[in-house]
């Protein structure tokens, strides 16, 4: 039987994935610091949203900057 490193039997993993060098862990361990796949992926959507607000936010700042005021447009007669 494979062991959860706290020293849990997992019954779920076969035995024959004992001999693979990975740490498994089981649901309830005291010590699980691995996050769940469902976690890891609204992390990443989160993430990417955000870049792409701070993103959106940059290049409505820079088109702002770059419209010429109606001084500068009198400038130019």
């Amino acid at each position: 039987m494979v062991k959860c490193d706290c020293g849990r039997t997992i019954e779920k993993i076969p035995s024959w994935l004992g001999t693979v060098k990975v740490d498994f862990v089981c649901n309830n361990c005291p010590n699980r610091q691995v996050k769940p796949i469902s976690q890891l992926h609204a992390e990443q959507q989160a993430a990417a949203a955000k870049a792409a607000a701070e993103e959106k936010a940059n290049a409505a700042a820079i088109e702002m900057d770059a419209e010429p005021d109606e001084a500068d447009l009198d400038d130019l007669d």
